[in-house]
């Protein structure tokens, strides 16, 4: 919209990692560096995926915006 003055929202640098997602619906704490989503819902999630944490200890599900965590990263909402 021109003409607005609306503050965007930043996306951080790549390699570095986003502050906790307080917009993202769920967070899973899981132990090790690898996780798998499945939307949860049974009938009504989604394909079963696995994704890797990589080095800044999270990563978002593609499909349902899960957050998953490494327990004990920063990015742990139990760490403290």
């Amino acid at each position: 919209m021109a003409g607005t003055d609306e503050a965007v929202p930043s996306k951080p640098s790549p390699g570095e990692p986003e502050p906790a997602a307080a917009d993202a619906p769920e967070v899973i704490v899981v132990e090790g560096h690898r996780a798998s989503c499945d939307g949860g819902g049974g009938a009504l999630g989604h394909p079963k995926v696995y994704y890797e944490l990589g080095e800044h200890d999270y990563v978002d599900c593609g499909y349902c915006d899960r957050r998953f965590v490494r327990r004990g990263s920063p990015l742990d909402p139990g760490a403290a």
